[in-house]
């Protein structure tokens, strides 16, 4: 990491004095960590405390980049980062000195990479066009479906390498994107399962206080023998999303229906998923706020010769609806949660929220008879509090726990449970007791 930084800040001092060449304007570096603790009961994927023992993890990102604005509308941006947990790159002590079995922890990569690095073109031309090269964050909307991987904990980032066209108009913009996001590096051709993801992003704001968004993905990824497919995968998603806000009033709702080919021969993709929020700010001391969330993702559908479609794919999402319970990859869901929150001080505020999670498909409806029909699966409520020190410095903890419900409670070797991971085909509580599970963390972090 110290190699690295140190070419590029030998860039960039190169690049300060040659300006006549390089028609440079102006550098800025900025950068930011941010550290996080977590520690949960027990496991969450059996809940039963008998199994395992609770969990306890520090994880951290830093990050530094580096822009540069040149004339002609011309900008560059660099982006180095590394994320760890404590203890998993630790070199204080020699691999003879640690006790047996430990010296894996003492080896490190210095796994820094290269998070976004891109030149940008505003106005190309002249015309209202922006062109975009590189490796880059997208952000569309919410997002809903498309995020940059930076919510509770596992934050790591998610950055797409491609190209981005945006046409600029004073009400309307509409972004067309071509991104890879694997490669085979033994070959370049259709045939070693490369997969690409593509679309159009539009929005519109004409109308005060709205805006109004519509798009289209394309995914694809070419069968081959090595990622077990039979077909080509090709998953098309169209949807929409509404939000505003009037007096103290704010809203917003996302639908996306999907189509195509799983890449499994006989089965199919035809899926939605829907989410909305509302919210109202009383205007008083402490501007307190009552909300409400909701959400249905569907599931994945069989029949007598097994299964039939997949459930709904949530692609690239920075939604989270349960500390427990969802990555921003769960489906075959549906949920309602209500909130309130308040700045008790110029400082602090606080939150609130009580979440109630249900299975979309049962076990029983995916596997069988023998398998548990029960769909409940808990309430949660959750406690947070953020203390801003700074502008730029911040604490934040955090407090949730699940009734595990009653789907996770159930007689019968792995007969509980339900599959609301892997497409709804991945099982999350199979052979627990249906016991409750605690989490509590620890954050901060500092951007300059």
């Amino acid at each position: 990491m110290r190699k690295t930084l140190v070419v590029l800040v030998a860039v960039m001092m190169v690049g300060m004095t040659i300006p006549a060449f390089a028609e440079l304007q102006n550098v800025k570096v900025g950068g930011s960590l941010r550290i996080r603790g977590n520690w949960y009961s027990e496991e969450v994927a059996t809940f039963d405390k008998d199994l395992q023992d609770d969990a306890l993890s520090v994880e951290q990102r830093t990050r530094v980049n580096v822009g540069a604005d040149f004339t002609d509308d011309v900008h560059a941006f660099i982006e180095l980062d590394h994320y760890s947990e404590w203890g998993d790159q630790f070199r204080g002590l020699d691999e003879d000195r640690l006790l047996s079995g430990a010296d894996s922890a003492v080896e490190g990569d210095g796994s820094v990479s290269l998070y976004q690095g891109y030149i940008e073109m505003k106005d190309a031309w002249g015309a209202p066009i922006d062109i975009k090269i590189g490796r880059s964050e997208m952000q569309h909307g919410d997002e809903f479906l498309v995020g940059n991987n930076d919510t509770s904990s596992n934050f790591r980032g998610l950055s797409f390498d491609g190209v981005w066209l945006k046409y600029n108009n004073e009400n309307f913009n509409l972004t067309g994107f071509w991104t890879r996001i694997l490669q085979d590096p033994s070959s370049p051709l259709e045939s070693s399962g490369d997969a690409n993801f593509s679309g159009v992003y539009g929005s519109y704001t004409g109308i005060e206080n709205m805006t109004i968004d519509g798009y289209y993905y394309f995914y694809h990824q070419a069968a081959t023998v090595l990622n077990g497919l039979s077909d080509a995968t090709e998953l098309h998603t169209v949807g929409a999303r509404f939000a505003g806000n009037a007096s103290q009033f704010d809203w917003a709702a996302n639908g996306a229906y999907q189509f195509g080919d799983s890449g499994v021969e006989s089965v199919d993709v035809s899926a939605f998923g829907l989410q909305g929020a509302a919210g109202y700010t009383f205007d008083v001391n402490m501007q307190p706020r009552i909300f409400v969330n909701g959400g249905y993702y569907s599931g994945a559908e069989t029949d007598s010769g097994g299964l039939d479609e997949v459930g709904f794919n949530r692609l690239f999402s920075d939604h989270e609806y349960s500390e427990f319970l969802d990555t921003t990859d769960a489906t075959n869901l549906w949920f309602v949660s209500g909130g309130v929150s308040a700045q008790v001080t110029e400082a602090i505020g606080l939150t609130g929220v009580v979440t109630w999670v249900n299975a979309v498909e049962s076990l029983e409806d995916l596997d069988g008879p023998g398998f548990t029909d029960e769909k409940d699966l808990g309430l949660e409520i959750g406690i947070y509090a953020k203390y801003d020190y700074s502008e730029d410095l911040y604490f934040q903890l955090g407090y949730a726990h699940l009734f595990a419900g009653n789907a996770f409670d159930v007689d019968g070797a792995n007969q509980q449970g339900a599959d609301v991971t892997g497409l709804g085909l991945g099982r999350v509580g199979s052979g627990g007791q249906g016991d409750d599970i605690d989490y509590v963390f620890l954050e901060t972090g500092i951007s300059f």
